[in-house]
């Protein structure tokens, strides 16, 4: 089954443009790792996030350990940002075919208390929200993170999904989140 695994970094408040801008050309990198089939890269003042899509699960490892996987965490992300996560999460759906305008990223931590449902509720509500989403329960680390995901959006559906979306944080399970418009991205 297909994967998708997000990277979502808040972005330093005094990070230099320069660097900024290698970072995004290192995540933008990404799709040449072994086994992406497609990368869609977002920036903001806040936040600097990348999705990728991997066939399997098993190219989750080849991808992790290589050369632009390493740049971008390394000598992209490290020097602008104040911390960042990650989540892989396995999806039915193929590979975005058409660049997006934003991409919003989204994971849900590990909380004592929280149960599946409640896990599951947030995710079938995230999914009935404009655009295109791939999410799901974690594959790996799911003792820090349960579920995941990402949404993809046309200009026109931006405005309908942030309104939604700003409604699901700060409920009764902690969503972490980034938003940001896309970059150039590879959707090959």
């Amino acid at each position: 089954m297909p994967v998708v695994h997000v990277i979502a970094a808040h972005v330093r408040l005094d990070a230099d443009t320069g660097a900024l801008e290698d970072a995004a050309r290192a995540a933008q990198g990404l799709s040449t790792a072994p086994g992406v089939e497609a990368a869609v890269v977002g920036r903001s003042p806040k936040h600097l996030i990348a999705a990728v899509w991997l066939p399997d699960a098993a190219s989750l490892e080849p991808f992790a350990a290589s050369e632009p996987h390493m740049t971008f965490v390394m000598r992209g992300l490290a020097p602008v940002i104040v911390g960042m996560w990650s989540a892989s999460i396995t999806s039915d759906r193929p590979a975005p075919a058409a660049q997006p305008a934003a991409l919003w990223a989204f994971s849900i931590s590990e909380a004592e208390g929280i149960f599946e449902w409640q896990v599951q509720r947030a995710l079938d509500t995230i999914g009935g929200l404009p655009g295109e989403a791939w999410l799901g329960p974690t594959i790996e680390e799911r003792e820090r993170v349960r579920a995941g995901g990402v949404a993809l959006l046309s200009s026109e559906e931006v405005d309908a999904f942030r309104s939604r979306a700003d409604a699901l944080v700060g409920g009764e399970i902690a969503i972490e989140v980034a938003f940001a418009a896309t970059v150039a991205s590879d959707l090959s």
